[in-house]
């Protein structure tokens, strides 16, 4: 606030210096201003603020976090959610039709059947809406670590609103709200390659038009991340004499931090599980070598999405509504995907990383209730040893039983049409799986509870955290393939 606009990349770097992209930047300025007014300017004081304990400045910081969230996060999650009622409107009521009414009654009950699984819908939605809203682990980082991480999920939802929309201008306009994203939170890059892939589907669906549609889709990021990014690299810092090349080095320097090595803490990733003895991986390998090796098996995971999603694009051949909102479940789907990939085998990954791919999957919960539930409560199960240094225990306990509640509430009020639309990973052989990983989080918090870890091994249950939790992301990743595939498979039995 009290610095040229130079500087902002490079003051102070050793004390929380600003390491995200410049939409991040630019809000915290604005979020600033409204603390001096109408907090008071010692609470953005440079330097002297430091530490400020003060109970209006931080209700102030919290409200700012939950009018975002409303703003742009509740908002992506509406539009959303709105489209996947109409998308649905008709279809069940058709289906159940075809089934059970003789010929002569068939415009008539196909209107009734379609106002009740209309109303139907309409309330389905609403429960969804509270559903992704009350999000333990989103709610936890956000609203508890304090972070503004719904921006960036907010204006990729509305991406991929966008993107999946009929017409190619609106693929525009959502690669517009991607950049956006991206000019906020680095992690939305997890979302990238699926996006790409998809977008470039779309680009060959008219072969005619590819040169068009590519080169509008690239005008479009050059010039959104040129407005971002144009302030930061014609002023360089007050106390130095910087290029422009400098200036745009420094600032990448600063988004993505190698020198901070494989991993952030014990997060639940491959890389952390794998560093733990006997693999010890992270002594074994070069220091130099450990980020090729983390983009080459990221490369590995995020592969079939990304195919998947080409394929999904480049198969676009119609405005229908309904087909429509199959790409925009795939893309979630495959965003999920995607994510995961990177959560688990990219470099430098942090806890709050997982949000990325509970996003999207929030909203696939009417598709695969099992799937998002257990990914849910995963999520907020693997962010516990961050939670503890942050004393956030009870509000860990509290958010983890509301969601659960509301859970149980979505299902009571739901009928057996909904039940038999859904096709979930995790029913036959695999139905045990997400009752055996209950079990198995609520037995190491019973565990830490009641057994105090070694004096030789202070890390125990973190490391413990992080080796179940890798393997529950790791489940989750495949039931996201399987549901990528499993999908196409069927698109194409239908067509022939």
């Amino acid at each position: 606030l009290h610095l040229p606009i130079g500087d902002w990349y490079y003051y102070d770097l050793e004390y929380w210096g600003l390491d995200y992209p410049p939409i991040t930047a630019y809000i915290s300025y604005l979020c600033g201003l409204g603390s001096h007014h109408l907090v008071g300017p010692e609470t953005v004081a440079l330097e002297t603020s430091r530490g400020i304990e003060d109970r209006k400045h931080k209700a102030y910081m919290r409200a700012t976090v939950l009018v975002l969230d409303l703003i742009i996060y509740g908002y992506a999650l509406w539009i959303s959610l709105d489209r996947h009622r109409h998308g649905y409107r008709g279809e069940y009521g058709e289906q159940q039709h075809q089934k059970h009414h003789p010929r002569h009654h068939a415009q008539q009950q196909q209107k009734e059947n379609q106002e009740r699984w209309q109303t139907r819908l309409t309330s389905t939605s609403m429960w969804l809406l509270l559903l992704a809203l009350v999000q333990p682990a989103i709610v936890l980082i956000d609203h508890g670590h304090f972070q503004y991480n719904t921006v960036a999920l907010g204006w990729s939802l509305m991406a991929f609103h966008f993107m999946t929309k009929g017409n190619f201008r609106q693929c525009v306009v959502g690669a517009f709200f991607f950049c956006l994203a991206l000019n906020f939170k680095q992690m939305t890059l997890y979302y990238a390659p699926v996006v790409f892939a998809y977008l470039l589907g779309r680009c060959f669906a008219d072969t005619t038009r590819f040169t068009v549609r590519f080169a509008s889709l690239g005008i479009t990021v050059i010039t959104t991340f040129l407005v971002m990014w144009l302030p930061f690299l014609i002023n360089g810092p007050s106390h130095v004499q910087t290029s422009v090349p400098e200036r745009a080095v420094q600032i990448l320097t600063r988004i993505f931090p190698f020198q901070r090595g494989l991993f952030e803490s014990k997060v639940a990733n491959l890389w952390c599980a794998l560093s733990t003895k006997p693999f010890s991986i992270r002594e074994r390998i070069a220091a130099e070598m450990q980020p090729l090796l983390a983009l080459g098996l990221t490369t590995v995971l995020m592969l079939p999405s990304c195919v998947a999603l080409f394929r999904m694009g480049a198969a676009k051949t119609t405005s229908d509504l309904q087909r429509q909102r199959k790409d925009a479940t795939s893309l979630l789907w495959g965003a999920t995907s995607c994510s995961l990939a990177f959560f688990l085998a990219s470099f430098q990954v942090h806890e709050k990383s997982i949000l990325m791919a509970l996003a999207p999957a929030s909203l696939l919960m009417d598709l695969d209730a099992s799937f998002v539930q257990f990914l849910s409560v995963a999520c907020a199960w693997s962010l516990w040893p961050l939670l503890q240094v942050d004393r956030l225990e009870v509000a860990y306990v509290c958010t983890v039983l509301i969601y659960i509640c509301v859970v149980w509430m979505y299902h009571q009020q739901q009928d057996g049409a909904a039940s038999e639309m859904q096709r979930s990973f995790f029913s036959s052989f695999f139905r045990s799986i997400p009752i055996l990983a209950y079990i198995g989080m609520l037995g190491l918090h019973a565990m830490q509870l009641c057994v105090e870890a070694p004096q030789g091994l202070p890390d125990l249950y973190p490391v413990l955290w992080s080796i179940a939790g890798c393997g529950l992301f790791l489940v989750a990743w495949l039931c996201t393939l399987w549901h990528l595939f499993t999908k196409q498979a069927a698109a194409k039995q239908k067509v022939s």
